[in-house]
């Protein structure tokens, strides 16, 4: 039997290398195959309409329908060449594998558009393809409606007409003649007097009559179609002429004491607003208040308690108008009367005007203008759309008592800023948890603004009554103990978590003022400023940024808490030495300072050991934060120990740092592999060999 060595000269690299030729061929034959597919799709995809049409074309041809000439003289399909085995010769080491490019028709026989390949035989024909598929196909366009012209801008003759159509320049028109009459009967009554003209007797009564014929008219025209416009006007300017008149007779002409012209003003005010109420005019009652608070002041000759009594009456007796109204601006107009006088004291001894003796009376008078706004505010709250506008005008009824320690001494203002301080938190807290039929549960924005109201107050209280180091211990303290009462009240920890890092950050920035961090190593400096004021303030901002971080923590994000508990670590590094230092000062002179620091840099490792522990209680991105920080705290007590201790400490004060610091740190380590350990192996224990002693791992 003739093997295939012996067939090729007995070489069998000769043989290897004809079957590898043989499969080169046949690579070559599917690569011209694969080369006019892709010809094809490629003219498809350039000509899709030519590509169909051909094809329809060939198929008319070809159907034995249309054409009886080709059905009856078919063409036999061409034979492919016979497959031709390669002469059994030793093959070139190269192979051409070089594709001619398609044609129309490269050999007789072949299908258009298929290229030729230089090995075997011709490829297949390939079906035409279909067109493109229907969702490439071009989308025909919808065409978008043309937008409508924009209507011309109307002519301002055109406007001032549809205002007077909706009434508008009839309120406009009356509002003005209300200003106008007044400015007039208060001329009559000022300008009169002045001059000598007519008798005071004629001049109060020319008022009155004036004014009660004015109501008398507004009544009139209310009864008539379409006079609601100018019956609201006429009795506006009819009760304002009444509250001038009485003005008049009780501060030009002294005829009433100021008791009884308050009882008669207030009279006349609310007969207007009962006429307000009746028509269910806010308009009106806006121009019942709004003339007597500007007119007010020029009949009495300036600001005085006298015009403040009267707008205290004004407020009280035009509060009932809100009852089943929700009248919000005549609310704030009604509470602004007594609160821009009161505030304008406030700021008056501010600029150095002497109040002393109006003190009494300007806390009275605020703690009756407070407990209006309030009580008016708890009323109307059940029923109006303004919850936090109501609070907001509440709240804002509390600004001349953050100017009484202007107008009063330390001590009635400190008890008055307390006592509303107290007030306002105590209506906050009981009326949240209180449930009624009448008044709910108190709203939380309400509550917010009220709470937040009151800390304003108390943080005002604390600059009035301390000055100095302990005004910034008591801003610390203040801080620290909102931030406790901010995790249990939670409808308004935001606020209280909020305005206690404020006063923190005030009271703080103080400290830092009073005792910078380069005067705690000099010890001269050291001497000069340390007190027990800045030991206790040290303290509460340590205190003060632990439970401050701990409550941006709990309310907050992952990253402002990692924030807060960098900065509270930074500040309680502060404290700590502020702390040791000052106390040894205080304690032993300049050899307490030496001690202080020896104290200082041993607390700085004693809190960098708490920091690992607390790592080792916590996961994930808390116990990073913690173990970065407790090994950058030994890392900064380290780097005050050779740098700062080793130059400024000597004698027994330099041995006992180093010591000390050294043992902490052994101990430390030791007990952060055994915890380690054990985290790793939980329960593990080896016995020691020969004596059963139980050996764990170190």
């Amino acid at each position: 039997m003739t093997t295939s060595s012996s067939m090729f000269g007995r070489d069998p690299g000769v043989a290897t290398l004809a079957r590898i030729s043989t499969e080169f061929d046949a690579i070559a034959r599917q690569m011209s195959t694969v080369s006019a597919e892709f010809a094809e799709l490629r003219r498809i995809v350039e000509n899709p309409a030519a590509q169909t049409g051909q094809r329809s074309a060939e198929q008319a041809q070809a159907s034995p329908l249309t054409s009886p000439t080709a059905a009856s003289a078919p063409t036999p399909p061409a034979s492919p060449p016979p497959m031709t085995t390669p002469p059994m010769t030793t093959p070139p080491m190269t192979m051409p594998m070089a594709q001619h490019p398609p044609t129309a028709w490269s050999s007789p026989g072949r299908p258009p558009n298929q290229g030729s390949s230089s090995y075997g035989p011709p490829a297949r024909p390939v079906p035409p393809l279909p067109g493109p598929h229907p969702v490439y196909a071009p989308v025909a366009q919808r065409p978008s409606a043309p937008r409508p012209p924009r209507p011309p801008a109307r002519p301002l003759s055109e406007r001032v007409a549809a205002a007077a159509e909706r009434g508008l320049v009839g309120k406009v028109l009356a509002t003005a003649g209300v200003g106008v009459t007044l400015i007039g009967i208060a001329l009559l009554l000022v300008l009169a007097a002045q001059a000598g003209v007519l008798r005071p007797e004629f001049r109060v009564a020319g008022g009155a009559v004036f004014a009660v014929a004015l109501v008398s008219t507004a009544i009139w025209l209310r009864r008539k179609s379409g006079g609601r416009t100018g019956a609201i006007a006429t009795a506006a300017t009819g009760i304002a002429a009444g509250y001038l008149d009485v003005l008049a007779a009780t501060k030009i002409y002294e005829w009433l004491p100021v008791v009884a012209g308050l009882a008669v003003a207030g009279a006349v005010a609310a007969g207007g607003l009962v006429l307000a109420y009746r028509w269910s005019s806010e308009h009106l009652g806006l121009l019942v208040v709004v003339p007597l608070i500007v007119l007010g002041p020029v009949l009495t000759g300036g600001l005085d308690m006298t015009l403040i009594a009267f707008m205290i009456v004004l407020a009280a007796a035009s509060a009932w108008v809100q009852w089943r109204r929700d009248w919000i601006w005549l609310h704030a107009v009604r509470l602004a009367a007594p609160t821009i006088p009161l505030t304008v004291v406030g700021l008056s001894a501010l600029g150095g005007t002497n109040t002393a003796h109006t003190g009494f009376q300007f806390a009275g008078a605020t703690l009756v203008v407070i407990g209006l706004g309030f009580a008016g505010a708890l009323v109307a709250m059940p029923t109006t759309r303004f919850r936090a506008v109501l609070a907001g005008l509440a709240s804002a009824t509390t600004v001349p008592v953050l100017l009484a320690g202007e107008v009063m001494d330390t001590a009635g203002a400190v008890a008055l800023q307390a006592a509303v301080a107290v007030l306002v938190i105590g209506i906050t807290v009981i009326f949240s948890a209180v449930r009624t039929e009448r008044l709910g549960p108190l709203p939380d924005v309400v509550a917010q603004i009220w709470t937040a109201t009151s800390l304003v107050v108390l943080f005002v209280a604390i600059l009035v009554c301390f000055d100095g180091p302990v005004a910034v211990s008591a801003m610390l303290g203040l801080a620290t103990v909102t931030s406790l009462v901010a995790r249990s009240w939670s409808a308004t920890s935001l606020v209280l978590l909020g305005g206690s890092t404020v006063i923190w950050g005030i009271g703080f920035a103080a400290l830092l003022d009073d005792m910078p961090p380069y005067v705690l190593a000099q010890a001269r400096l050291v001497e000069g400023n340390a007190s027990l004021s800045i030991v206790i303030g040290s303290l509460l901002a340590g205190a003060g940024a632990i439970v401050i971080a701990v409550g941006w923590t709990r309310l907050t994000a992952g990253d402002l808490a990692r924030v807060a508990y960098s900065a509270a670590a930074v500040v309680v590094v502060y404290a700590v030495t502020a702390i040791s230092v000052a106390s040894g000062v205080l304690i032993a002179g300049p050899d307490g300072f030496l001690g202080g620091h020896v104290v200082a840099t041993t607390c700085w490792v004693v809190l960098a050991g708490a920091a690992l522990a607390l790592a080792r209680r916590r996961t994930g991105s808390e116990r990073t934060a913690a173990l970065t920080g407790g090994l950058v705290l030994v890392a900064a007590a380290m780097a005050k120990l050779f740098l700062f201790d080793l130059a400024t400490l000597d004698g027994i004060f330099r041995v006992l740092v180093f010591i000390v610091t050294g043992l902490i740190l052994l101990g430390l380590g030791a007990w952060y592999a055994r915890a380690l350990q054990s985290e790793r192996f939980p329960g593990s224990s080896t016995t020691t060999p020969g004596t059963g002693t139980p050996l764990r791992p170190s």
